[in-house]
């Protein structure tokens, strides 16, 4: 299946949940949507029951943008709750983003820069706003890199090794995330009032800029 189509199923299906999940009480009723096993949809509804439906649907939006930009290997998302760091209670991500980084085209802080701009800022932008039950979200973000030609030499030579292992992790307050959802600051501007590690050492972080627009075809 392309990318594309594994990525408008997802969406689709976290959508149908956060429908389901405004009605209110007790499991998602309704076939099965194919593709999906009764054990996922009772998983999404238990996140929706304890952490609220936008858990649900950041868990869809990181797993599609995971898959968007480019994963090869396994990718797995879950929540893994309430958790303090620097005073503050962050609602907790984790995703196995399955991608391997290439080492020939981005250093440390690229990777970063990355994984921000290609899932998390993609993700925050599908929301107006963001209603958990916690001071802030933090993303807990794992890739591998390795230097190789293109993808098809990476999928090629994926048996010899997947590259060496990195975490990320960024944490967000949500009052941080109201003034970037209203645009009353920048994503460099959230990024510098939060906090980002890799590999659990702080780390600056400078955001990619976005890509230029490819101008107009002229006859």
């Amino acid at each position: 299946m392309q990318r594309s189509r594994v990525v408008a199923c997802i969406v689709g299906l976290i959508g149908a949940m956060a429908v389901a999940a405004s009605a209110a009480a007790g499991p998602v009723a309704g076939p099965t949507p194919r593709g999906f096993s009764a054990d996922i949809l009772k998983a999404l509804s238990e996140v929706r029951r304890q952490y609220g439906n936008d858990a649900v649907m950041i868990e869809g939006f990181l797993m599609g943008q995971a898959i968007e930009s480019g994963s090869v290997l396994e990718t797995a998302v879950g929540v893994s709750g309430v958790e303090e760091h620097a005073q503050h209670k962050y609602l907790t991500f984790k995703l196995d983003s399955g991608i391997v980084y290439n080492d020939r085209e981005l250093d440390a802080d690229a990777r970063l820069a990355r994984t921000w701009t290609r899932i998390i800022e993609p993700t925050l932008r599908r929301f107006k706003t963001i209603d958990v039950p916690a001071d802030g979200v933090s993303f807990a973000i794992s890739y591998t890199h390795k230097p190789y030609t293109d993808e098809p030499d990476l999928r090629a030579h994926l048996s010899e090794g997947h590259g060496e292992p990195e975490d990320a992790v960024f944490y967000l307050l949500t009052r941080d995330l109201s003034e970037l959802m209203a645009s009353r600051i920048s994503a460099q501007q959230l990024v510098d009032r939060s906090i980002v590690t890799a590999d659990g050492a702080a780390r600056q972080m400078k955001v990619e800029p976005p890509q230029p627009t490819p101008a107009p075809e002229t006859d």
